[in-house]
């Protein structure tokens, strides 16, 4: 059975490392997604905000919600591995506890539309000891990276249809979650700001990196379609 949801706000702040620095994150079953670039192959990684509304009839609420992903693949099937998910509502971050890595967090988002949409993303997240700060802002043009062009880099970074977890099934080992939803068609963004302990912490990036993504894209709104969690043999 697929749970439905609206997402809105979402913001995409993307970094990449090299493919050594990510690998011992990655459990048994996956590989990383990499991109050929002129400095050599490259790992990608994503913090990204969201809005939730209610997911009856699991979450009778809407959620805010910060996740931390790696680009992967478990064999011809291209998704994320979901490395820790932080979510505002208790509900919410019980239920999706059974999917993903997932704890109950405080998470504030202030978006400003004037004098044009999203002159001013700001979220702070905040577990434990770790805090996400970001500021960013809607931007006029499309840098896209690596990437051939803008349509190559939105596919790569966002249609996204599997999302794996390590140890979050009730059985353990790898699990996926299926999702579907309409290609997305992100407006590009600045970051003006950004501090992640996560990512510092976990060794992934230095908080000089996290200071300098690679880009960042802001989705206002998607209809997201999320099935219950399947167990996969590794």
């Amino acid at each position: 059975m697929a749970i439905g949801l609206k997402l809105r706000n979402l913001l995409f702040l993307i970094h990449t490392v090299s493919p050594e620095r990510a690998q011992p994150h990655l459990p048994a079953g996956l590989e990383l997604d990499v991109y050929p670039t002129p400095a050599g192959p490259r790992a990608f990684l994503a913090t990204v905000v969201l809005e939730a509304g209610p997911a009856f009839p699991y979450v009778m609420t809407g959620f805010r919600q910060i996740n931390y992903r790696l680009y992967v693949r478990h064999g011809e099937q291209a998704g994320i591995l979901y490395l820790r998910s932080w979510v505002s509502s208790r509900a919410a971050a019980a239920a999706m506890s059974l999917a993903i890595p997932t704890e109950h967090a405080s998470v504030r988002l202030q978006i400003e539309d004037h004098p044009v949409p999203y002159s001013q993303y700001r979220v702070e997240g905040r577990s434990g000891e770790h805090v996400l700060k970001a500021e960013a802002a809607a931007a006029d043009q499309f840098d896209c990276g690596p990437f051939a062009h803008a349509e190559e880099a939105i596919h790569f970074l966002t249609h996204r249809l599997a999302g794996f977890a390590s140890g979050a099934h009730p059985k353990g080992g790898l699990s996926i979650v299926r999702v579907t939803h309409p290609p997305m068609q992100p407006m590009p963004a600045r970051v003006q700001w950004l501090r992640s302990d996560q990512w510092v912490e976990s060794g992934l990036l230095s908080p000089e990196e996290v200071q300098r993504p690679l880009l960042a894209l802001i989705q206002p709104e998607i209809e997201f379609d999320m099935n219950l969690p399947e167990k996969l043999d590794s």
